[in-house]
């Protein structure tokens, strides 16, 4: 019986991260509650209250200043202010997903759409949703539904995030003709299209079709239906113990899909389940002989030797050389009690009486159809490293010597190959050949794909304007490039501070974690540009506040220009004395009146903070100092007899 699992299963971005969140909560002090299921499934919700963590259904029965984690479908904003006024502690795990169908409910009645909501009315991620536009907004979860509503004048669309694409489509192209201005913003998450594509893609190979997940899940109930429709035979469950070995005699291929609110855990029982059945089905039609590969289930580890049943008159032996590749120390460190393996029958009848098996051939023999079927497939594999060898690494893969290049291990080129060695890791075969018993393994596909994952969930959180924390991976001549959650944005040289920056490096260094604001998203391209400076306040606007217009200070001449004089006043705060500034006399050349790094007193003129320029003069200045000067010489020559013109007369042709 062949076993099929879908390549898209189990939990999605969202709430993966609700039940991390909700996990990252157990210990903390105080009494700790979800708002409602953390998500739909009862076996996680039951881990989390054996934990400590209880579901609540209303804010006003939790007590002041507990924590209060809100599910991944979200909740409306009473609860928020409702929270509040009660000093909860807010674990927001609402998905990102739903946040944004949020967000486009609220902006769309903003602007005076009327909303319509594409979903089922009784999920609570609707509810939510409804409760973003004000409870004003129209659910419509048919088509015959999206038939009878009126004609409106402007028309806005959000949709549950795991609605059918099919028929939100079909939907849609109904309401287009039911408005003038029609606005929609499609907030289906593609992981739920991706998850429905790639079982409906297993149900069309297998007779059997198992969906694992809650009763109560909407989105693993589609599944189950959308199989279903597809002419499968199907079993919706909860768990692997509502599975019956009657229901697959005479099946010979078997599909496993989960939910979106299915744990990896349960799903891994139900596959360990399975082959426990085929276990049970083939060695029952199998006729044991030696040279075959058979199934059987671990009952007894000792240091140096395994005992396998393998439903034969006896229990069969693994020696430790016929355990696994490499040969291990101890036979605990390969193999689990309980555990179901292949095992190849060498001697049905030993001298001793003991059937004598090989785990080591048998996986050798079944490794290479694995490896070809993981190939094909673009199935992943876990290897374990052995050694560094010239190139790259050796590892064991399924009981099999592989080979990983230096430059397929990560996504940059690595060094050092050293700290690998002894790390179990997963990697996708490149290339697999039975004959010449070669296999070459990659990580660098892997991790490619999980950034590129990555890039995208992170890409649908960010908004223009957003202060997000980042960490600086990679500076150039011209920026510095922050990692702020799996994609990298530049901070330009000139958004690195608001001084003048003649090297990135002078501001950042490699691994600093800092704060930057987003200033540009482009998802096309996936560029992000995003500033450092922006993050705090200009220090110019400070400094500036010690100066006045009309003010004569001291300055450092800082550079010159073909038009006139930088003066540094105080650091940070530089001016321009024009060339017709200079002085009272024509000018014809900068140089012939300042000098870098001059001493000068200057007169500010006009000072711009909306550009962040200043006016200033020297001449002017000199002009001042010299009526100064003019008018203490009066007041101390009154009564002498003498005239001015004999005084100061060489003043007066300056000043006509």
């Amino acid at each position: 019986m062949k076993i099929i699992a879908a390549e898209h299963r189990g939990f999605c971005y969202g709430v993966k991260r609700a039940v991390t969140m909700a996990q990252e909560c157990i210990g903390i002090d105080g009494d700790i509650h979800t708002l409602g299921p953390i998500i739909h499934n009862p076996q996680v919700v039951k881990r989390l209250s054996d934990q400590g963590i209880e579901v609540v259904n209303d804010v006003s029965t939790v007590n002041n200043k507990s924590t209060v984690i809100i599910r991944s479908h979200g909740v409306g904003p009473a609860i928020y202010e409702q929270a509040h006024a009660k000093e909860l502690k807010i674990v927001d795990a609402t998905c990102p997903h739903v946040k944004k169908a949020q967000q486009a409910a609220y902006e769309l009645l903003q602007d005076g759409y009327t909303v319509v909501i594409v979903g089922e009315k009784h999920h609570p991620e609707v509810k939510s949703i409804l409760e973003w536009s004000d409870n004003k907004g129209l659910i419509v979860e048919t088509i015959e539904e999206a038939k009878a509503l009126p004609i409106i004048h402007k028309l806005g669309i959000v949709v549950q995030t795991t609605f059918s694409g099919e028929v939100f489509q079909t939907i849609v192209t109904i309401l287009k003709t039911k408005c003038e201005d029609f606005k929609i913003c499609r907030t289906i998450c593609t992981a739920t299209d991706l998850r429905q594509q790639s079982a409906l893609d297993v149900a069309a190979k297998v007779d059997v079709m198992l969906v694992v997940g809650g009763k109560n899940s909407a989105n693993t109930s589609r599944l189950a239906q959308l199989c279903h429709n597809a002419g499968s035979r199907v079993y919706h469950i909860e768990t692997a113990e509502e599975l019956m070995i009657e229901n697959f005699s005479g099946v010979e291929t078997v599909g496993i899909t989960a939910g979106a609110s299915t744990p990896d855990w349960l799903i891994e029982e139900v596959y360990q389940k399975m082959q426990e059945f085929n276990q049970m089905l083939d060695n029952g039609m199998k006729k044991l002989e030696e040279g075959t590969i058979v199934k059987g289930k671990i009952v007894g580890i000792r240091k140096d030797e395994v005992f396998v049943d393998i439903g034969y008159k006896g229990e069969g032996s693994i020696s430790l050389a016929e355990l696994a590749y490499p040969t291990p120390e101890t036979a605990i460190e390969v193999v689990n009690e309980g555990q179901i393996i292949d095992v190849y029958i060498l001697d049905l009848d030993s001298s001793d009486g003991v059937i004598k098996l090989s785990k080591v051939k048998a996986d050798a023999i079944v490794a290479w159809d694995v490896l070809e079927d993981a190939l094909q497939n673009k199935k992943t594999i876990e290897a374990r490293v052995l050694d560094v060898v010239n190139g790259g690494l050796k590892v064991s893969v399924l009981g099999i010597s592989g080979f990983v290049p230096a430059s397929q291990l990560e996504l940059r080129f690595v060094e050092d190959l050293a700290p690998f060695k002894g790390q179990t890791l997963t990697f996708l075969p490149i290339e697999v050949d039975s004959i010449k018993k070669r296999v070459v393994l990659s990580r660098k596909v892997l991790l490619e794909e999980q950034r590129r994952i990555q890039e995208e969930e992170t890409l649908a959180k960010l908004v223009v304007g957003q202060i997000i924390s980042g960490t600086v991976r990679r500076i150039v001549d011209f920026g510095a490039f922050i990692d702020i959650g799996g994609i990298d944005g530049l901070v330009h040289i000139s958004d690195l501070s608001w001084h003048r920056v003649k090297s990135p490096q002078e501001f950042v260094a490699l691994g600093d974690e800092v704060k930057v604001l987003i200033l540009k998203i482009d998802s096309a391209t996936k560029r992000i540009s995003l500033s450092l400076k922006e993050v705090g306040r200009d220090p110019w606007l400070d400094l500036i506040e010690q100066f006045s217009i009309g003010k004569v200070v001291k300055g450092k001449v800082t550079k010159i220009t073909k038009f006139g004089a930088f003066i540094e006043l105080v650091p940070g705060i530089e001016g321009l004395v024009h060339m017709s500034e200079l002085s009272d006399e024509r000018v014809n050349k900068v140089e012939d009146v300042v000098t870098i790094g001059q001493q000068v007193t200057v007169k500010i003129l006009e000072i711009s903070k909306q550009n962040k320029r200043i006016s200033l003069s020297i001449n002017k200045a000199q002009q001042d100092a010299e009526r100064v000067e003019y008018q203490s010489y009066l007041d101390k020559q009154e009564g002498t007899g003498s005239t001015i013109g004999d005084k100061l007369g060489h003043l007066f042709k300056k000043f006509e």
